[in-house]
């Protein structure tokens, strides 16, 4: 690795610029730089749905970046902070793979340098101070009953999804943990633009609700200060590096399938002034953070992607084709060529808003000739843009026909479109709209605590223009077990105030994961004073 200063300097950072945690890793003070413009031409990365294994959206971010800057343009990555929950569940390490790696791994993989637990700790607080009032007389008028605030922990623990707590001997309350990546103050801290942003939406979260069934608000609370306290460090962008120097922001983690799926939108933004190009990936496929980068975090233009690029894998269109899980190492051509219509179907999330795209096709070892042939002259006859990815195993030794690509995609004009006027369009059209043009579905079904709580929020004008982040399970389009099921139920909705979105909450998603069998904690240690296992 080289020194965190080296890696700093290539993107005009100077020491002055960084806290340092240690000799590879900083914090950057980004708002020095609020003065200057966004340059960078921005390349997403999104991908179709994924096996459970993940299928390398990651490692193709990073094996992009240091192919573009191995070719002279220089670049930067913005991408998300693993959480501690998949890490020790069961995908284990979020920081690439192979030659497309973050270092320093473990340290990023693990404590990092705090973010995770300072938001924890001020997500906490809120609970902590909202029971205290509670237990003190209730000045609020809190009713225990409609807490919206949850708990949270950076950890899988399916025990704490429906607890039930006790204040005094005469108030208790039930509690709903959900994991860190899942909560508000993460989705706050990525979508806040500066420290004054970051206030204003920690004071409009809306907390609970009292007696009359008016909002409590976190302002209200008189605790903003002690959080701001908290996420002061939190806040400022996280810099690393790559295998072959690349710099790297890595800053704030929400998952993809219960919340908004992006890195910050600081570290985007500062990205975007220091670099010629900026790769950063949303997470799980289109349907998921890509759909809610445009629909949520884009709403006014100012992050359109030059290019996004679409991964996709022979192994997982294969499963989505029908295949057997445990044989994805075989060739399949039947199975590969009925999961063409699954790859189709991502590709046309995409063109919904007019975007320049690529497809990625990430190689794996035991791909067949004869299936990516298959799946390259389907490309080439659907005359879409498309290259093959070996950067797992090659590095910046692979073809540069992906790379080259993607920068001439970047150059070509494009006529983005939202998918619907956020203005005008109603709460329950804006979740008709997303089932109809992302899951292709019109049978769409709101039960009735859902029904009751949209006509709650439609009544007032400030909701008007929020838009909406769906919450589904994310291995298939629907969100359904069956892939071929295309019924979409809209069982629950909760109001994000301060990250200023609706979630609506489909089918038996949860924000709380449970361990596997044989959790990636079984096989974790450290040997002479060095952490292994970790993969």
């Amino acid at each position: 690795m080289e020194k965190i200063t080296t890696i700093g300097t290539k993107i005009g950072l100077t020491t002055d610029d960084l806290i340092k945690y240690g000799d590879y890793i900083a914090k950057v003070k980004a708002f020095n730089f609020s003065h200057l413009p966004k340059k960078a031409k921005f390349i997403l990365v999104t991908a179709i749905n994924p096996t459970k294994a993940g299928e390398g959206k990651t490692t193709c971010s990073i094996g992009i970046a240091d192919m573009l800057n191995h070719l002279g343009y220089q670049t930067t990555l913005a991408l998300r902070e693993p959480s501690l929950g998949p890490v020790f569940g069961l995908k284990g390490s979020a920081t690439g793979g192979g030659e497309c790696v973050m270092q320093p791994e473990n340290e990023i993989n693990l404590h990092y340098t705090g973010d995770f637990h300072a938001i924890t700790t001020a997500n906490n607080m809120v609970s902590a101070i909202i029971d205290n009032i509670l237990y003190w007389g209730n000045a609020l008028q809190i009713d225990p009953a409609k807490v919206v605030w949850q708990r949270c922990l950076d950890v899988n623990d399916r025990a704490l999804r429906n607890v039930e707590i006790k204040i005094n001997d005469k108030i208790h309350r039930n509690e709903h943990f959900q994991i860190t990546a899942a909560s508000e103050i993460m989705a706050i801290l990525g979508l806040s633009k500066d420290f004054n942003d970051l206030r204003r939406r920690l004071d409009q979260a809306i907390v609970a609700y009292n007696f009359k069934n008016e909002p409590v608000y976190l302002q209200q609370l008189q605790i903003t200060g002690s959080l701001l306290a908290l996420l002061k460090d939190a806040v400022l962008p996280n810099l690393v590096q790559t295998k072959y120097g690349t710099p790297l922001f890595v800053h704030c983690g929400p998952f993809a399938n219960i919340s908004h799926g992006a890195n910050s939108l600081i570290a985007t933004d500062l990205a975007l002034k220091l670099s010629d190009y900026v790769v950063s990936e949303v997470g799980f496929g289109s349907d998921l953070g890509f759909e809610k980068f445009n629909d949520i975090i884009n709403l006014k233009k100012e992050y359109t992607p030059d290019c996004t690029v679409l991964v996709a894998t022979i192994r997982t269109l294969k499963l989505h084709g029908g295949a057997d899980e445990t044989k994805l190492a075989t060739v399949d051509l039947v199975s590969l060529k009925k999961g063409l219509v699954h790859l189709e179907h991502h590709i046309k999330i995409i063109q919904n808003y007019r975007l320049n795209f690529v497809v990625c096709l990430n190689q794996f070892a035991t791909d067949g000739s004869e299936e990516i042939t298959l799946v390259t002259n389907w490309l080439t006859e659907q005359k879409i843009p498309f290259g093959i990815n070996n950067t797992y195993h090659l590095g910046i030794k692979d073809n540069p026909l992906l790379a080259k690509t993607i920068i001439e995609q970047t150059t070509r004009p494009q006529q983005y479109q939202l998918l619907f006027n956020p203005g005008t369009t109603s709460l329950t059209d804006k979740i008709k709209i997303i089932c109809e043009k992302i899951y292709q579905t019109t049978k769409v079904t709101f039960s009735a605590v859902a029904q009751e709580k949209i006509a709650f929020y439609q009544q007032d004008d400030k909701y008007k223009t929020w838009p909406v982040c769906m919450a589904k399970n994310h291995q298939t389009i629907f969100g359904n077990k069956d892939p071929n099921d295309d019924h979409i139920t809209i069982r629950d909705l909760k109001i994000n105030s301060g990250a200023e979105y609706f979630i609506a909450y489909l089918a038996d998603i949860i924000t709380m994961p449970g361990l596997n069998k044989k959790p990636n904690a079984l096989e974790i240690d450290v040997v002479n004073d060095q952490i292994i296992n970790i993969k």
